[in-house]
């Protein structure tokens, strides 16, 4: 269930992969995805077979976790973070912190003895000093990485305009600290099952939360990233129905006023209901009301077929359009 949201996380950033500013989200989506896509069993085993059966998988599943974790921050420090020396500070530190991690659990694991496949590396052969390393490395890291976007999120939250980013950005931060609760289930749980075994009731309370921790979190995370592109499609959508309404409405407006005076309108025919369902809703009635509007000065007793309600038809139209214009020069 989380590799296929990831994936399909993926697939929805793809557009934005070249983007200076917003493809860190791409190249942490896909890090984890391919990270959750490697710890599935079959894959594992299957991966690992055709490597030579050292668990170099194992190697490369956390690493992309780690720089998936690297990015994913990248991208929550460029979108909410506006003070730019702020900014610059914590990027670096991230980049520093990613690499002695990387770094440290690459030769933790090229220290250690993992013959046999085992996508269980920590509890398998944690007691090497090896995998010591490479399993508090990584594990360290992670957890960091989460603390922090959930700070980040926090700190800037209360600083948001809209409605959408403030509830994406607190999806975010609560999937980012499950992330590290989820981390610590699986550190306590290597420490349960040394002492009580693998079928205790203890181990089995932490692997249900372990599995619907990270169900969880994997969809809290995706729903926040997705919620400011989902909010934007609704409100486009919201608004072309209101545009088609308007259309309806001045239908009957632009008949009595502008139908007939060919020099000043582009259409030589009456307007219909139907354009309710035309193409390009929001120019139709852009056009209708310059057309009532040209009418009205060539022709001043037009403004007389003008009563009170078709002159609030008309500047309702107007100021709509006139609001849908500001929102997207602002945005």
């Amino acid at each position: 269930m989380p590799a296929a949201a990831l994936w399909v996380l993926t697939v929805l950033r793809l557009p934005i992969a070249q983007d200076p500013d917003r493809g860190s989200v791409f190249r942490a989506t896909i890090l984890a995805a391919i990270a959750c896509t490697l710890y599935v069993p079959a894959v594992y085993y299957g991966i690992d077979s055709l490597l030579g059966g050292q668990n170099r998988v194992g190697l490369a599943t956390l690493l992309s976790l780690l720089l998936g974790f690297w990015q994913f921050r990248t991208a929550i420090l460029l979108a909410a973070v506006a003070d730019k020396e702020v900014r610059r500070r914590q990027l670096t530190l991230g980049r520093w912190a990613v690499g002695a991690t990387c770094a440290a659990v690459t030769a933790g694991f090229l220290t250690s003895r993992v013959d046999v496949t085992d996508p269980n590396l920590p509890l398998t052969y944690g007691d090497q000093p090896g995998m010591a390393v490479f399993l508090w490395t990584g594990s360290s890291f992670i957890m960091w990485i989460c603390v922090d976007i959930a700070r980040v999120c926090r700190s800037n939250v209360p600083h948001m305009h809209t409605p959408a980013f403030r509830s994406a950005f607190t999806l975010i931060a609560v999937g980012c600290v499950l992330f590290a609760l989820v981390l610590l289930d699986r550190l306590l749980y290597g420490a349960v099952i040394k002492v009580e075994g693998t079928a205790s009731p203890t181990a089995a309370v932490l692997t249900s939360f372990y599995w619907a921790g990270e169900t969880c979190a994997v969809l809290l995370v995706s729903l926040g990233l997705l919620l400011p592109r989902l909010a934007g499609h609704f409100k486009h959508g919201t608004f072309g129905l209101r545009a088609r309404l308007l259309l309806w409405e001045t239908t009957p407006i632009w008949n009595r006023i502008a139908f007939g005076q060919y020099e000043l309108v582009l259409q030589d025919r009456r307007a219909s209901r139907l354009s309710f369902f035309c193409r390009h809703a929001e120019n139709q009635l852009h056009r209708r009301l310059v057309e009532i509007r040209d009418c009205e000065m060539a022709n001043p007793e037009t403004s007389g077929r003008l009563g009170a309600h078709d002159r609030s038809v008309v500047e309702r139209a107007e100021h709509a359009l006139e609001t849908r214009s500001g929102a997207q020069l602002t945005h």
